[in-house]
């Protein structure tokens, strides 16, 4: 039987911790912040206080526990510090579990010290955690699964790497609720040709969805100079329209099914976009609900035709956080049947929310 714990660690972009601590105080009243560094909470149980589905009072968080936060990449139960040797207290609290050698999956990742795309020159993200891994496998053979993609009900051990030397222990089963990366974090590359790190956003946005674009369909990115995601989505088959007053990357305009209309969105005539369109992009340095009203605009002309919405919301204050459920809601009013947000690996101060018509849902 899995153990249980009376606390919890999560990782989250190194500067987001007040906004998860804001998100937590409304949706889960039953933790208490214990400690921090940047990019890595613990919270503890909070005695009398209980949220739908947690556990009984006084009571540990079994290995099952989910919280569902949008800023929080991974969760899981808190076992505090590693002591002395890290490895070898990795081995020892393995070995007190008494779980069966190669069943337990392992998850080696860093807190996150630079917000992405900040990070100074020479920084190799993940660089600690691939030496902490390595040391792990070499001292511990055969006792973790194969691969680090978690699969619904394995049971993770997480080390987190909170320092080159401090590492803390922690566990969770899989399930929905948890990203299947190491930290909530896949690794997907920068190519050199990518015009920019919009370029990751999209891919990691489309694995966190399933990947439900196909090729042949068309989107329309609003805000897409100089062109990193419509790079990503052309590469994938698709026709993209950009709609930005700004220039466009040469390498994105040499590129077959790509059209610029070099305009501000509240400009376009939504007649001159194509008659059917799948998918609506945005990414602007503007309030939320500048960015929704624009969305809620294209999207009512396109319903027709509409399967689904990607969208960046930019957070420049943890109060905002109060007002996510609207954002929310007001996404879900144009049309979306489900609704979806979380801060991405790639995501720098901004959410990604991603929306699904019921013509979306179906495919």
């Amino acid at each position: 039987m899995l153990p249980s714990s009376k606390f919890l660690f999560m990782v989250c972009q190194a500067g987001a911790e007040r906004y998860l601590k804001a998100e937590l105080a409304l949706a889960h009243p039953e933790l208490h912040f214990a400690y921090s560094r940047p990019g890595f909470v613990t919270f503890k149980w909070e005695p009398g206080k209980r949220a739908p589905g947690a556990p009984a009072p006084n009571g540990g968080f079994p290995a099952d526990y989910e919280i569902h936060s949008i800023f929080a990449r991974a969760h899981g139960l808190s076992f505090g510090k590693a002591q002395g040797d890290p490895v070898e207290a990795l081995r020892a609290w393995i070995d007190d579990l008494g779980l069966a050698s190669g069943a337990p999956r392992l998850h080696v990742f860093e807190r996150e010290t630079f917000v992405p795309g900040e990070e100074p020159l020479g920084f190799v993200r993940g660089a600690h955690a691939a030496r902490a891994r390595e040391a792990i496998v070499a001292a511990l053979p055969g006792r973790f699964a194969e691969g680090e993609v978690a699969r619904t009900g394995d049971t993770v051990i997480d080390v987190i790497v909170v320092d080159p030397e401090e590492w803390w222990l922690g566990l969770h089963v899989q399930t929905a609720a948890h990203s299947p990366y190491p930290g909530g974090a896949p690794r997907i590359e920068l190519p050199p040709e990518a015009p920019s790190r919009a370029y990751l956003k999209i891919e990691e946005a489309l694995l966190w969805t399933g990947n439900p674009i196909r090729r042949g369909d068309t989107a329309v990115e609003i805000g897409s100079a100089p062109g990193g995601a419509s790079y990503a989505l052309l590469k994938r088959g698709l026709r993209v329209v950009g709609i930005d007053p700004a220039e466009m990357d040469p390498r994105v305009l040499a590129l077959p099914g790509f059209s610029h209309v070099r305009e501000p969105i509240a400009g376009v005539r939504t007649e001159s976009l194509p008659e059917s369109i799948q998918w609506l992009l945005l990414d602007m340095n503007v309030a939320p609900n500048v960015i929704l009203n624009q969305v809620e605009r294209l999207s009512r002309r396109l319903m027709g035709s509409l399967l689904g919405v990607y969208l960046t919301l930019k957070m420049n204050d943890p109060r905002m956080v109060a007002e996510i459920p609207k954002m929310i809601e007001h996404v879900r009013s144009m049309g979306m049947a489900r609704v979806r947000a979380r801060q991405l690996a790639s995501n720098k101060r901004e959410i990604a929310v991603f929306g699904l018509t019921k013509k979306g849902m179906a495919r």
